[in-house]
């Protein structure tokens, strides 16, 4: 019986014993048997890898997108790393990037200046302090430290090799990606990872075996490890001192030691348990092509052949900066904490590399292109508009052939817009062909319109731009998406959607086209659909997103209801305009939010002021009114719509009858209406000079057009068109 007892009792103490070992194990590698490798290829370009075998050989197995690298100003220097690390705009630069090797010497430096470490740290960021300081008017609220904060917060380690050193200045810009809110990694080596050669900018160069030895040393403690190559940074400060054979001489043998790097760290890794991604934070090399956008390549568990793509973008081949953090976060099991981006998904395709060539043209040629091509369009409207309203005050009554240039000359500008949508679905990449093409585009459709002589021309390309408008945000873009009147991802204010361009556009022709068909059929529930249906898909979070746009339409649709049903907007209804603007705004938030797989614009908005407080509504609006002051100050768009309301003036004085008739009808009803859309537009958007002045800019020169043209046509003819 002693020994039944015995047997028992030992039995229960070895499976005690193997429960707890057993239960210990998994709470201990939980997430530890994950491994993220972060390659920094700083200055890397689409154009270096196919320089690059091994990388070339990683790519069919991996996926490959463009990232945009913008900080909180800009695109180069130390700002994109730490916008990564925060996942939110950030600011840092050199002198706020201070990691060493703590050591007794810099670990006591470090400890007078951020305080007692709680442990062991071998990587820590001396000016930690002035980094917190740079940011501290910053209105995004980033939260300096987030990866590694997320990291550290579920025991995870993290690790940090390499630098961009030159003789000159310390750039250890890499370890900005994952230090915690103290500025502190468990593991690396910053200060002795260089190598004398005097080929080498410099003179120094990385020593890749040095660091393959220190990942092998680290790989089973540290859950993200990122490697600063360095190389290729200092080619690039160092390239305006060597000749055009010199420069790419060197760039070639860096390259190729880079390349010879990932090949042997694919030796050492787990893909089934690793996630390695290589990419460049700044923007291209500018003495090759001047990209802004810069190649990354994700491979490893889970990653099909294919592109990049995310729910911050939702544009195949494209992911933010913001992304990266939620994309690690994600693959280590973690819930991410105060990030703004989201993570990286895959789209699978089959020619990967060279559809991302394919679409990085037409984006750098939009992006040149657009301020120039929209200040022109604006002058060529301004100078036309001028010339009429010269006209007009010189009491100069215009002969038919004059009156019929100035019609052609309005309708041109008119249709200006339409071209640039329709040549840009054809992806053009070269800008004598965008000048052709456009040329053309609008030389056809002004001789055809020519040729018809008529003031309904107008009406009738009013009712093309709100069905392109309105299938385009159906199809997310599809007709517009290299528009210059589109989002541009270089900017990266905006991936998808309607921006505020084509808000402006929309505003107008929804508009025009509600009172157009009031006018055509008297049914009052035919505008009010049309009205409320270009509102929704403006605000729908998963089609345009635009909330300050939405909030233009809406306000666009009450007053055209009102002056449906011959409602004044008196103190009453302007409440009620208000409050019904909140519940709509506050209904689209909750569909985002509920039904969304990842929010976007808004339903972030709406978490972080429930995160961060009532002062992150006050930062929002600091910011978007300091940017339509910035804008009233500089930007041509305000003298667009000084000039408008100047003219508008001017007609309605001069042509009181005409204006007046127009105005009371059900199509000036969708008139005034844009006006109203307009100004609200401009109030709540951080860039709503550009929406109202589009608007209002388009709205001018249809009243123009109708206007100057003879009298006694001019209700036939919208009744006729209508």
């Amino acid at each position: 019986m002693n020994r039944y007892k015995e047997l028992v009792i030992a039995i229960m103490v070895l499976f005690l014993i193997f429960i707890h070992a057993e239960y210990s194990f998994c709470h201990d590698n939980h997430y530890g048997n994950k491994n993220v490798y972060m390659i920094i290829v700083n200055k890397m370009t689409l154009s270096d890898i196919d320089n690059m075998p091994n990388l070339l050989g990683l790519i069919e197995d991996s996926s490959i997108g463009l990232m945009n690298v913008r900080g909180l100003n800009g695109y180069r220097g130390a700002e994109s790393f730490a916008t990564i690390n925060a996942s939110n705009k950030a600011f840092a630069n050199y002198d706020s990037s201070q990691f060493h090797n703590l050591d007794k010497e810099f670990k006591a430096i470090y400890e007078s200046r951020i305080g007692l470490m709680d442990k062991q740290y071998e990587v820590g960021n001396i000016q930690m302090g002035r980094l917190y300081n740079q940011n501290e008017d910053n209105k995004y609220s980033p939260f300096i430290g987030a990866l590694g904060y997320t990291l550290h917060k579920s025991g995870l380690k993290t690790a940090v090799f390499g630098n961009s050193d030159t003789d000159e200045e310390l750039i250890r810009t890499s370890a900005l990606i994952p230090m915690d809110p103290d500025g502190l990694i468990d593991y690396g080596n910053v200060d002795d990872i260089l190598v004398k050669d005097n080929f080498y900018p410099y003179g120094i160069r990385t020593d890749y075996d040095k660091i393959l030895d220190e990942i092998e040393r680290v790989k089973s403690d540290a859950s993200l490890i990122v490697v600063d190559t360095g190389d290729l940074n200092r080619l690039n400060s160092y390239g305006a001192n060597l000749s055009t054979d010199e420069f790419y001489q060197k760039r070639n043998v860096i390259l190729n030691n880079i390349d010879e790097f990932i090949e042997g760290l694919l030796n050492i890794i787990d893909k089934d348990n690793s996630l390695l991604m290589i990419l460049s934070p700044n923007s291209g090399e500018e003495r090759i092509d001047g990209n802004r956008l810069s190649p990354i390549i994700i491979w490893g568990k889970n990653v099909m052949k294919g592109i990049v793509v995310s729910n911050t973008t939702r544009q195949n081949g494209i992911i933010a900066n913001l992304d990266i953090s939620p994309t690690v976060v994600k693959f280590l099991d973690l819930k991410p904490e105060n990030m703004a981006g989201n993570p990286i998904e895959y789209v699978e395709i089959e020619d990967s590399l060279n559809y991302i060539k394919s679409i990085i043209g037409p984006i750098n040629l939009m992006s040149k292109t657009r301020s120039k091509t929209l200040s022109t369009y604006g002058t060529i409207s301004l100078v036309i508009i001028l010339l009429i309203i010269a006209l007009v005050l010189l009491n100069i009554v215009p002969n038919e052939q004059i009156l019929r240039g100035l019609k052609t000359g309005l309708l041109l500008i008119y249709v200006l817009p339409l071209a640039f949508m329709i040549i840009s679905s054809f992806r053009i990449d070269n800008l004598i062909i965008f000048i052709l093409a456009l040329t053309l585009f609008s030389s056809l459709v002004i001789y055809v319109f020519y040729k018809c002589n008529s003031s309904k021309n107008i009406l009738v390309v009013t009712y093309l731009y709100f069905i392109l408008l309105f299938f385009d945000i159906l199809l997310k873009g599809y007709f517009t998406k290299y528009s210059v009147l589109s989002h541009d991802p270089i900017i990266g204010a905006r991936y998808f959607g309607i921006g505020n361009e084509m808000v402006g556009l929309f505003l107008m022709v929804s508009c025009m086209t509600a009172g157009l068909l009031y006018e055509k059929y008297s049914k009052k529930i035919i505008p009010i659909l049309v009205m409320i249906g270009t509102t929704v898909l403006v605000g729908h979070p998963n089609l345009g997103a635009n909330v300050g746009g939405t909030i233009a339409l809406l306000s666009s649709s009450i007053y055209f209801v009102c002056g449906l049903y011959g409602k004044n907007l008196n103190l009453k209804n302007t409440i009620l305009t208000l409050f019904i603007i909140g519940m709509a705004i506050g209904f689209l938030g909750y569909l985002d939010i509920r039904f969304s797989h990842s929010p976007t614009h808004l339903g972030n908005t709406l978490l972080s002021i429930n995160e961060k407080g009532i002062g992150f509504v006050k930062n929002i609006i600091d910011r978007k009114l300091l940017m339509n002051v910035r804008l009233i100050g500089i930007s041509f768009w305000t003298r667009v719509i000084i000039i408008n309301i100047f003219a508008q003036i001017i007609v309605s004085h001069y042509y009181r009858d005409r204006v007046n008739s127009f105005m009371v009808s059900r199509l000036g009803n969708g008139y005034l209406s844009c006006i109203a859309g307009s100004i609200i537009g401009f109030l709540v958007n951080d860039s709503g000079l550009i929406l109202s002045a589009i608007s209002i800019n388009m709205a001018t020169i249809l009243l123009l057009f109708i206007v100057i043209g003879e009298e006694d046509k001019i209700g036939q003819e919208v009744d006729e068109i209508g």
